[in-house]
Formats: structure tokens, C-alpha cells, sequence
């Protein structure tokens, strides 16, 4: 972590992953998290969800504040508007080579699924039996709530030719886990990363969060030095270093950590708050402690 000065700064678009950051552990938005993010639209501050979930996976709790336009989902690989439902920036799999991946993943036993077309795609064989992966029951309901069960997801792939946002995998034991992201990590057209103790997702190896900000920067008129982004995991690094001020929770990994200009509380403190408050020229009824 560098030295920040606790200074306000002029923020114009503020990044926020939400599991871990925006959210609290129950997944819940705060209603004085939310209140602030008000503010800071009301006041001309663009809030972006930036997330790894898909697009249709985002609280509506989130995407129903009147202001917020964009949503980044899927690690980066797509910037979607929500006025429109289309995506302004996109950077995924292609089709082809997604079915190439899941030859791979196979051979672990994982549990794993597909983001594309702005929806999750999850075969009967995972959907119906998530507790035997070892996924937790907050991110089990995530799961039948964002993802759309299929029989067979390489044939529906085949079929709508889309290129894929995401893959998402979960693991029994760790040793297993490590093993994947050590062969997946050193395939060079992939990015590998993770947002849980348990999980790793896969994405096209120049897609991640930070890239997908920078490019709605450049569409919005708005430079780097310009955005704050606010993160706790490895997913979020890049987003996190890149930005003009880079925010990691308390509970965030280490080398998010390192990587930010701040170390704010943690989500159930309502973190993403105190850090707005500290660093952005906003007009709030209450102040967080500092």
C-alpha cells in the first residue's frame, strides 16, 4: 500500500466490486451505503457496479438507484448499459475455444458453469446437487438465482455461437483447486483468477475489471486518474492498481492490499462509506468514524 495523503479528490466514476465490498458478508446493501451512493450520483459521480457475476445476478437493490448506468459484470468481459440492456464494451471467450476449456476442466471434479448472452448457464447434473461441491448456502441461492438450468451446456453453446463472458468453477478440496489454476493459469489466452476461498473463474487473458473501467472511461470522457475503484479480492487487482485511487477492504486479500492507495474497514463496517467519505467532495448528513 502507498502513502495516500487523506485528501478529497475530484472522483468523477467510482468502481465497486459488491460480494465482500458494497456487500456486506449476508450480501445485503446498507441503507446508509445506499444513501451515499445517492449522494454521490446527485452530485455527478458516476457508481458502477463492477462485479464478477453476470449482469442479471446484480441486486436490484443496486441497479434500481436511479443513476446507475453501467454495470461491469463478468470480470470485465462486459460493460452493459442498463437503460438498454445492450453491452457498450465486451471482451470474452470465443465460442469455440470454450468448448475446448470445458474438455479440460473434466478432468477435475468441479462443479462449473458459463456466463454469456448477459445470463448463467449451469447443466442439471451441477444446479441440482450444489452442496456436494462444497458451495456455501448464500452462494448456492446466488447460483439458482442467476443461472438457468440446461442439460447440456457445450450443446447450447454450439448452438447460439456466443462468445463466453465467463467460467466459473468451485472445488470440494483446495489441493484440487490449486492444481486447476496452476495448469489453467498457465494456458496463455486465459486469465485466471478467484473471488472465494473455494472458487476460480476464467476469463479471456486481457479481460479483467480494470480494463473494462478504463475503456467505459474512455467512452464516458473520463481518465484514469479521475475514477476511484474500491475491491477485496484477486479479481479486482487490476481495477484496484489502475485506477486514479485504488480502495482494498480490511478483508481483502493481501496483495490487493499492497497493490491500493487505501486500506478502508471492511464490508460489514460499511467500508466502500468511509472511504467515499474520506476521499470524495460530497455534501453527506453523517460522516462515518474515521
Amino acid at each position: 500500500m502507498t502513502d495516500t495523503k487523506v485528501e478529497k479528490r475530484k472522483i468523477r466514476l467510482i468502481g465497486l466490486d459488491l460480494d465482500g465490498t458494497t456487500l456486506t458478508t449476508d450480501k445485503q446493501l446498507t441503507p446508509y451505503t445506499k444513501e451515499v451512493l445517492e449522494a454521490c450520483i446527485r452530485q455527478g459521480i458516476e457508481v458502477l457496479p463492477a462485479t464478477g457475476r453476470v449482469w442479471s445476478g446484480i441486486p436490484k437493490e443496486l441497479t434500481d438507484i436511479e443513476g446507475v448506468r453501467y454495470v461491469i459484470s463478468s470480470n470485465g468481459a462486459a460493460v452493459v448499459e442498463l437503460a438498454t440492456g445492450k453491452a457498450v464494451y465486451t471482451n470474452g471467450i470465443a465460442w469455440e475455444r470454450a468448448l475446448e476449456i470445458f474438455d479440460i476442466l473434466e478432468q477435475y471434479d468441479t462443479f462449473y458453469d458459463a456466463y454469456a448472452l448477459g445470463g448463467g448457464w449451469c447443466e442439471g447434473r451441477f444446479y441440482d446437487n450444489l452442496e456436494t461441491f462444497g458451495i456455501e448456502p448464500a452462494i448456492q441461492t446466488l447460483i439458482h438465482k442467476s443461472r438457468t438450468r440446461i442439460d447440456d451446456l457445450r450443446a447450447w453453446v454450439r448452438e447460439h455461437k456466443a462468445p463466453v463472458e465467463k467460467i466459473n468453477m468451485f472445488f470440494r478440496e483446495e489441493e484440487k483447486r490449486q492444481e486447476a489454476f496452476r495448469e489453467l493459469g498457465a494456458i496463455p489466452d486465459l486469465a485466471v483468477t478467484c473471488s472465494l476461498t473455494n472458487n476460480l473463474e476464467i476469463n479471456h487473458c486481457t479481460c479483467n475489471k480494470g480494463d473494462a473501467l478504463l475503456n467505459l472511461g474512455k467512452i464516458l470522457g473520463i481518465p484514469m486518474e479521475e475514477i476511484m475503484a474500491c475491491g477485496d479480492g484477486n479479481n479486482d487487482l487490476e481495477m484496484v492498481r489502475d485506477s486514479g485511487l485504488g480502495v482494498a477492504m480490511e478483508n481483502g486479500e493481501e496483495s490487493l492490499k499492497e497493490a491500493a492507495d487505501y486500506v478502508t474497514v471492511s464490508n460489514d463496517e460499511e467500508g466502500v462509506v468511509k472511504a467515499i467519505a474520506l476521499f470524495c467532495d460530497l455534501e453527506l448528513k453523517d460522516t462515518p468514524a474515521q
